[in-house]
């Protein structure tokens, strides 16, 4: 299994970079053990960028950004791999269709049932601690191991909360564990809940439940992971793509 999955890139890939290679993965993983070059149908992308169809400058951006994402990984034969997400695209405006290669490593990584799912639902979630959230209970569901008991100081150092932020357990619940682990029920392979742990009346751990719902690999269960229209939240407000990347 793929771990310490790093991307790096020069431009930060905003919501549709995402949200494309989505659709360009879900196009091409249930080929990806035989072959490396697809091809799609523009007419397939249209939701990537809000309603109608995708712009072919913005379409041209978004392939830039991904073919210049480099991913780092290890597993469990060799230290260190580097690669890219994507090795090369063509567009033909005759047949409307966009070509693209994915590197060889890509097929070790998204024929995984754990990286599949990483890159299918990270592009989705709205919420601001959904991601992260997900980080940690995923790494431990596909390790086999259906309860996470965390220490409360742990969870918020994770989640990058500071001091003086959400310094209450309800207001925590509210406003980091319950919008995240909605969007994770929604998106994820597996289905989460939670109890706590009380030292006196403070709350001092959490323990998270997740049991299986749906199989990523397949290509069916798979599919649905990919919504059909961009959030309306993003098409209203596209500025808040790069916030949210």
């Amino acid at each position: 299994m793929a771990k310490d999955l790093l991307l790096t890139s020069a431009a930060a890939l905003t919501l549709a970079d995402r949200r494309l290679y989505n659709y360009l993965l879900l196009n091409s993983f249930d080929k990806l053990p035989k072959q490396l070059d697809f091809v799609i149908s523009l007419n397939e992308l249209e939701g990537v960028y809000g309603t109608g169809a995708a712009p072919i400058d913005r379409l041209q951006e978004s392939l830039r950004r991904l073919i210049r994402t480099l991913v780092e990984y290890k597993t469990e034969t060799t230290k260190w791999v580097m690669t890219s997400l994507l090795t090369s695209a063509k567009l033909n405006g005759l047949k409307n269709e966009l070509y693209y290669s994915y590197p060889a490593p890509c097929r070790e990584l998204f024929t995984n049932p754990f990286t599949l799912e990483k890159c299918l639902v990270q592009a989705h979630f709205t919420q601001k601690y959904s991601n992260l959230i997900y980080e940690i209970l995923a790494s431990v569901y596909y390790d086999k191991q259906n309860t996470f008991c965390i220490e409360i100081s742990d969870l918020r150092s994770r989640l990058q909360i500071s001091e003086n932020k959400l310094t209450n357990f309800s207001d925590l619940d509210r406003f980091a564990l319950i919008p995240a682990l909605k969007e994770i029920n929604s998106y994820a392979s597996f289905a989460v809940k939670f109890h706590t742990q009380r030292k006196g009346m403070k709350v001092t751990h959490i323990i998270f439940e997740m049991i299986g719902k749906r199989n990523i690999s397949d290509f069916d269960k798979a599919k649905s992971v990919v919504p059909s229209k961009q959030p309306r939240l993003f098409i209203e407000n596209p500025k808040l793509e790069q916030a949210y990347a």
